[in-house]
């Protein structure tokens, strides 16, 4: 009975000591929250958030942070988040060409939407290099004639002139965009309203 004394007194100190224990002492992880990353496109007046660390991303694990900062230098980027649209995720893949794949060499599309009804448009990064590439609309070609496709039920693009028109068969063939693989030319329904009609008035 004398020993109780002394082992209580052994067991406050063991608890005490386990209280006070400095995690990187230690080497035990300790319980941080990350903080988010957030970046920011900015113009003039204009200045969006972009959280990158809520990005989806597709494919193999990519830097989302470094990606989206090598986006947003690009003016497609800049267009399409000043008339509304969104970055929705990121997609990684492999660069293959015409005679070997490069397994070191990867390719990025950030994925920019309107809303959950729009199509996709994606730009291009490459990370080794940190430059934007190649932009695209994920909606298919049609050109109609005799041996065509049946005609799309919600958009469609077709190639004219080296340009590519994306239409909106919700909204009466109204035309969405018209971009070629480095520029946005017109994106309804205000950018590029001015060099549309031009564009118009020649055909």
């Amino acid at each position: 009975m004398k020993q109780t004394p002394f082992l209580l007194f052994a067991l406050a100190i063991l608890v005490f000591g386990a209280g006070c224990t400095d995690p990187a002492e230690t080497g035990m992880p300790e319980n941080v929250t990350p903080t988010p990353a957030v970046l920011h496109y900015e113009r003039g007046d204009v200045a969006i958030p972009i959280n990158a660390s809520e990005l989806p991303v597709r494919g193999f694990d990519a830097n989302v942070t470094e990606v989206i900062a090598i986006v947003l230098t690009d003016r497609r980027a800049g267009v399409l988040l000043e008339n509304g649209w969104n970055i929705t995720s990121v997609r990684t893949s492999i660069k293959t060409g015409y005679a070997e794949v490069d397994l070191n060499r990867t390719y990025v599309d950030v994925e920019f939407r309107s809303g959950e009804e729009s199509p996709s448009f994606f730009i291009e990064v490459d990370k080794q290099e940190r430059h934007t590439d190649k932009g695209r609309c994920n909606v298919p070609f049609w050109d109609g004639g005799l041996h065509a496709d049946p005609y799309p039920e919600d958009y469609h693009q077709n190639l004219s002139t080296h340009l590519c028109y994306v239409f909106d068969h919700h909204h009466n063939e109204r035309v969405v965009m018209v971009y070629n693989e480095t520029t946005i030319f017109y994106l309804y329904p205000s950018y590029g309203r001015e060099w549309y009609e031009n564009v118009e008035m020649q055909r």
